[in-house]
């Protein structure tokens, strides 16, 4: 897959503040890592986020591991492709064997205060972001009080309610 694979045409939108979430990534390897300022630059950040053919038309890319739902995001279209092309190597996105990746551009923000609700009362389970899943410095924003938003956040919830 060539850069140009990837579709969209905001690849410049938000380029600044992906760079300050790439380099916060960094320094949370590097043991350097301060969870505010990462959260901050995660928020501010335009990311890929892949989209899904589905049934109904388009939806978020997502995957689930141990009862969590992940939404996919991405800091770059180098790490969108290296995703696609595994799982289409993989056979789990047949779609995405032609090379064409389709993805929005959306803020970390409404990724986290719009996109993971709007999961939540979906699917009626915990959502997360998984940021450059399947890269080698990847991130998740798990759906926790002070990431999301209170009303989903697993560590909040009246589990006697239910």
């Amino acid at each position: 897959m060539k850069a140009d694979a990837v579709s969209s045409t905001t690849v410049g939108v938000g380029a600044l503040e992906r760079a300050a979430l790439t380099a916060e990534i960094h320094d949370l390897y590097d043991g350097q890592g301060d969870s505010q300022r990462l959260l901050a630059a995660f928020r501010a950040a335009a990311l890929y986020v892949p989209l899904a053919e589905e049934a109904e038309g388009e939806a978020m890319c997502s995957g689930e591991a141990d009862g969590v739902r992940w939404l996919y995001a991405f800091t770059s279209t180098a790490e969108l492709e290296r995703f696609a092309r595994a799982r289409a190597e993989a056979g789990t996105d047949p779609g995405w064997e032609s090379g064409r990746i389709r993805y929005w551009t959306v803020l970390g923000s409404r990724l986290l205060d719009v996109a993971v609700p709007a999961a939540v009362t979906e699917t009626r389970t915990p959502t997360g972001v998984a940021v450059d899943a399947g890269g080698i410095r990847q991130l998740l924003m798990p759906p926790v009080s002070g990431v999301v938003p209170d009303r989903v956040a697993v560590d909040l919830l009246d589990l006697d309610r239910t």
